[in-house]
């Protein structure tokens, strides 16, 4: 009896190709798993640390104990933060909330961004600056989503240590790209699967670091319509393009 034909080479290589990109994509989850797990153990580690230390009676006096117990409150403080931006990820990945897309004035975006950033960078001794974006330039995205993006990757520029940050705008016909420059590379991050707890890098602080907020920031920008790339400049600098699509008829009409 002669067997049924199967699929023709085409469907066979479209099937393949789908399933080397499913592929792909959970190779990228679990990886992406990985780093959000190890980003929150640290802080979590250090907050055992510090009522390890009061429970054993190990603080010299009530005053260091307060003190301790000061930190570890600041401590699961950010964790919590960092777990509430995790979750809204995941709800806006997973399709459980929608962006809101709509008409965004990127002049008063940008100048909220530096309100918001620019006491942390005179803090640090960082020279911030932010071009003015001509009054008429509406993008198309989410205002909240963009603006905690965009105050993400200033902040992690600061964080890196950066002496000068600049933010620029340059309008085109159908896109407007904003390019972020500051004066320190950022590190590819290593996979915390691979790193035993005693050889990690230890955390100078309880929030996310430089390398995973660049991770989150592209997971955000894709739900938004944009683009982000990154690229290191010969190890003297980091700069990041965010590619966003500007508000037109089209874009308006799009559910």
């Amino acid at each position: 009896m002669d067997q049924p034909p199967g699929p023709p080479p085409s469907q066979l290589q479209a099937l393949q190709l789908a399933y080397d990109r499913l592929q792909q994509q959970q190779y990228f989850q679990a990886a992406f798993l990985g780093s959000a797990s190890h980003e929150l153990r640290a802080p979590i580690n250090q907050i055992i640390s510090l009522h390890q230390l009061i429970l054993e009676d190990l603080c010299e006096n009530p005053a260091e104990e307060r003190e301790f117990l000061a930190q570890a409150n600041q401590a699961i403080q950010t964790v919590l933060k960092n777990l509430d931006l995790l979750i809204s990820l995941s709800k806006l990945e997973v399709g459980g909330v929608t962006p809101n897309l709509q008409g965004v004035p990127l002049a008063s975006l940008l100048h909220q961004v530096q309100q918001l950033t620019q006491m942390k960078s005179v803090n640090r001794h960082c020279r911030l600056t932010v071009t003015q974006a001509e009054l008429t330039i509406v993008v198309w995205s989410d205002r909240q989503w963009l603006l905690q993006l965009l105050v993400m990757l200033v902040d992690t520029a600061i964080d890196l240590g950066s002496d000068v940050i600049t933010l620029d705008v340059a309008p085109g016909s159908e896109e407007v790209v904003l390019t972020l420059h500051c004066d320190r590379p950022l590190k590819p991050q290593s996979d915390p699967a691979s790193i035993p707890e005693t050889e990690a890098p230890p955390r100078t602080g309880y929030d996310l670091s430089p390398e995973f907020r660049g991770q989150l920031a592209a997971r955000i920008i894709s739900h938004l319509g944009g683009q982000l790339d990154h690229r290191q400049l010969d190890d003297k600098g980091t700069e990041w393009t965010l590619q966003l699509p500007k508000e037109t008829p089209t874009a308006r009409d799009v559910p």
